[in-house]
This record gives structure tokens, sequence and C-alpha cells, in this order.
């Protein structure tokens, strides 16, 4: 039972995911008496999904026989909640959940997926609809979200791993879950992927053969997405160019649009997409739109993309209309975000007050203008979006009169106090554009 090459680049500690059924049993034991490993360390985690009536005596069982072999195995319990997905889906979550959970800074992650797997991950994501990255199905060393995975058994054969355990007089669990045709992947296992094999001897090598072609392919796509994204980035890098990005071909620009949720642990949705390169094209650059995306909302104004929270910002932090004397800084809450400071100077003169917006002067001058402008007008040419307006922190003085919008725009007389002290004030925010 040959296993792919140590990844050159992979940390040399080994967290080993063991299920006690056969195929990670039989990948334990050969990574456990291999003589002369290139890894420093190997430990195993057993998932406790609760799903079967034997699973403390699993558990207890894959202790046993981990100790048996000198590897340390830890064992975490998890909750299998469904929400709206299918069982499978649901306990495959909380499985990768427990492996975060479990795999330290230095340790790579090692499941035991063979040719076989590889085969039904292509079918299913065949069958989904999946784009060219699901189609690449899974890869014998990787890097992403979850950490570094290798996966060391994915060019073997099942029926060499069955091999394997035999030769050595293994003894593993057999989940009864795994012959339920209910389930997906049961079903392609025992009844689709038999009538392949029956007139296509070769589907098994086949489908992974091509799996391995489609991950090369995906993998010269992202390098280009990559570096259509860099160029449709404003001066943040969660804010995208509108304009530059719809000058892409919708392929390309696609692409990028996803590259960029995925950089930030988002899904686009199709829906998603079409209104960014469809319907909101068609809509003045001026006007805010949004679509929700689960606890975050894509945003369009002013030009450009945004991902913010959908939550409004928690009431914590000093309330507003409390007075400031700039000697400490000022936590920020209940609608404003962040921290407000005075650098280069001990304290004001005369303590200024924080406002709400709905309690700040309607229209404020700034330093160096001839009139007063709405605060609409003043946000709008600073390039703070309408959502994240009530966030920026308004600071009036004793007669009422408007002298600060955060660190952004002040007043004539803070102005010149500030500028005669050489001081400034420094206001930190969460996130102002989300």
């Amino acid at each position: 039972m040959d296993l792919t090459p140590f990844p050159a680049n992979a940390p040399r500690r080994l967290l080993v995911g063991f299920s006690g059924g056969r195929d990670s049993t039989a990948l334990l034991h050969r990574l456990a008496t291999l003589p002369e490993a290139p890894w420093a360390g190997l430990r195993a985690i057993h998932v406790h999904h609760g799903l079967n009536a034997d699973a403390d005596l699993w558990a207890q069982r894959c202790e046993a026989q981990a100790r048996d072999w000198n590897v340390d195995c830890a064992v975490r319990r998890v909750a299998v909640k469904r929400e709206g997905r299918g069982l499978e889906d649901a306990a495959r979550q909380a499985r990768y959940a427990a492996f975060d959970a479990e795999r330290r800074a230095d340790e790579c992650l090692v499941l035991a997926h063979h040719r076989d797997d590889q085969a039904e991950t292509l079918l299913l994501a065949l069958l989904r609809g999946s784009g060219e990255r699901g189609l690449s199905a899974m890869r014998d060393y990787t890097v992403d979200a979850r950490g570094p995975i290798w996966r060391p058994l994915l060019a073997t054969p099942a029926e060499a791993v069955a091999d394997y355990a035999t030769r050595h007089g293994l003894s593993w669990i057999e989940d009864p879950s795994n012959r339920d045709e209910r389930l997906s992947r049961n079903q392609l296992r025992h009844t689709v992927m038999p009538l392949l094999r029956r007139h296509w001897p070769q589907a098994d090598a086949a489908l992974a053969a091509s799996a391995r072609r489609l991950a090369e392919a995906d993998g010269l796509l992202r390098a280009q997405a990559q570096r259509d994204l860099a160029a449709v980035l404003g001066l943040r890098d969660d804010v995208v160019e509108v304009s530059a990005l719809r000058a892409l071909p919708q392929e390309r620009a696609t692409r990028a649009l996803r590259l960029w949720a995925e950089s930030r642990n988002l899904r686009l949705t199709s829906d998603a997409i079409q209104r960014v390169l469809g319907d909101w094209s068609r809509q003045p650059t001026g006007r805010a739109l949004q679509h929700p995306l689960g606890e975050t909302t894509l945003r369009q104004w002013g030009g450009r993309l945004w991902l913010s929270p959908r939550d409004a910002t928690e009431a914590r932090g000093a309330p507003a209309g409390q007075s400031w004397d700039g000697r400490a800084p000022l936590r920020l809450g209940h609608g404003a975000e962040g921290t407000l400071r005075l650098l280069g100077a001990e304290g004001f003169e005369a303590p200024l007050r924080w406002v709400a917006r709905r309690d700040a002067p309607a229209r404020f001058r700034a330093a160096g203008d001839r009139h007063a402008r709405s605060l609409q007008t003043h946000f709008a040419a600073l390039g703070v979006p309408p959502w994240a307006r009530d966030t920026v922190p308004l600071l009036v003085d004793g007669d009422g009169d408007l002298q600060a919008l955060g660190d952004l725009a002040y007043g004539a007389a803070l102005d010149a106090w500030l500028r005669a002290h050489g001081a400034r004030l420094l206001w930190q925010p969460g996130d102002l554009h989300g």
C-alpha cells in the first residue's frame, strides 16, 4: 500500500483522522510502523459524532488501538446540527470543525481518502453541477482555510487498502450507516459504481485521472483569477472597483469575484454574481445597493463593492452625549465604533461632547470651506459609505457647533486649536467599511 510522497513543505508533525474504519485503521498502522519516517511526530483524532448507539465503544476502541501502536489519540465529541443540510454534509462539517479545533499550529491533518473515494467525489460534484473547483475533487496535499491536509492514499485503490489491512491482521469498525443507501455517497458506492465498473473496469482510475487534470486546470484558472483580483481591488483589499471588474470578460470577472469572497471565508451565490454583473450595472453609481449573504451583506456604492456584517454595531462603550476632555481615550459604543484619541496634547482646554448623528447639527462647515454643507454631502465626499455613516463619532463644542467628523474632517475652531498645539485626533474604528 503505497503512500503519495510526503510534501516537502508540510508541517513535520501529523494529526491523523481516525474513525476506526478500515481505511483510517490501515493508514494509521502504516504511518505508525513506517521505518525512517520523514515526520517528527504522530497523533490521532477520533471524532465522536454520537449518531450510533455504539459510539462510546468505538471511541474507546480507537483509543486502545492507537495506544497499542504508541500513538496518542484524542477524542472529540461533536453535536451534528443539520440546520437545513443533509446528514452527510452536517456530519462532515462537524467533523472538520473538530479537526480544526484539535490540530495544533505545527501539525498537518492526514486523512485516509483513497482513489475510489476520489472517483465518488468527482461524480457527486458533477451531479451537483459544481464548477471547476468542485470538479477538481480532493488534492493529495492542500493548504486552505482548514490548514494543511495530506491524503497519502489518494492514488491507492480501495482493494489495495483492504489487502493491506487483511495481510497485517488488522481489525476495524463497521459503521452500519455506511450501508444506508438513502445517503448519496452510499448510493453511488453500492449501486452506481458497481454498474459503472461492470461496463468500464477502469472507471475509478479514469475518474481519478480526470479529477487530477481538472485540478491542474483549476490551478491555472485560479492563478488568472488572482491576477484579475489584484487589478480590481481598491486601496483596501476588501473593496472592489466596479468599473475595473466589469471591464473584464464575464467569466474572468465571475472567478475574480468568487476568489475575493473566498479570501474572506464567504461563498458568493450565482444570484449575487448576477446582481453585481447584471442588475446593478444598470443602476446609478451613487445609489446604495445590497444583497444578503447569510451574516454578511454584499453592497455596492460609489463605484465600489463591499462585504460588511449584517448586524448593527453592538451597544458597547460610552453612551453618546458624553463629555470628552481628551485626556484619556474615548471608547465608543451605541452606534459609533472603535476608540477616539487625542494625540500630541494632554487634553482640550474646553471639553467637547460626543453626539449621535441623529442629535448632531444637520450641517457642518469644515475648516477651509466657505459654506456649511449637509453631513450626507461631507460623508459622500470623504468616501464613507451610507451604511457606515452612523458609526462615525461626531464632536460638538460648548455652543453646540459641530467640530469633528471622527478624524476625517474638523471645524475651523478645532482645526486651529489642533494646529496650534501640534495635535490631532485618531479614530480607530472596528472597521469603517464593514
